[in-house]
């Protein structure tokens, strides 16, 4: 994957480079007007250079390990302005967590409930050795 965007990059300068490269037609120059134009091509040519690689580092610093250097200066300077949990909020939180389902207020909501609705339904007694009995349980067994 780096390699490609690598690969990319540099046709992006490749193309770019050659683009500003290209020589305008010059006129025939005479002695007197040949010292501006040196000075002329000199700051097109440092123009051109300016652009190309302003160009580039643009590209550069959108994608590729630069970027991704930067962005984890970032993430690692926003990660220690945050103070690490203590020993008693990591045992908190694992109790807090599914890891200890059988603690907690809707447990003990739940437990009450429990209780409340055995207490309501009414306690039979049945003698087990008679034939009603074992017909009764037989039927209860059955979904």
């Amino acid at each position: 994957m780096n390699r490609i965007l690598v690969s990319l990059v540099t046709a992006l300068v490749v193309s770019s480079a050659a683009v500003a490269q290209t020589a305008a037609p010059v006129a025939p120059a005479t002695a007197p007007a040949a010292a501006p134009a040196a000075t002329t091509k000199a700051a097109a040519n440092k123009a051109k250079q300016d652009t190309v690689q302003s160009t580039t580092q643009a590209a550069v610093a959108t994608t590729g390990s630069s970027a991704t250097a930067k962005q984890q200066a970032k993430n690692t300077a926003a990660s220690k302005k945050v103070a690490k949990p203590t020993k008693e909020q990591r045992a908190a939180d694992t109790k807090a967590s599914a890891v200890y389902s059988q603690s907690g207020t809707a447990t003990a909501a739940q437990a009450k409930s429990n209780t409340a609705v055995s207490k309501e339904m009414p306690k039979q007694t049945v003698n087990m050795g008679t034939p009603a009995a074992e017909k009764a349980m037989e039927k209860a067994a059955k979904p």
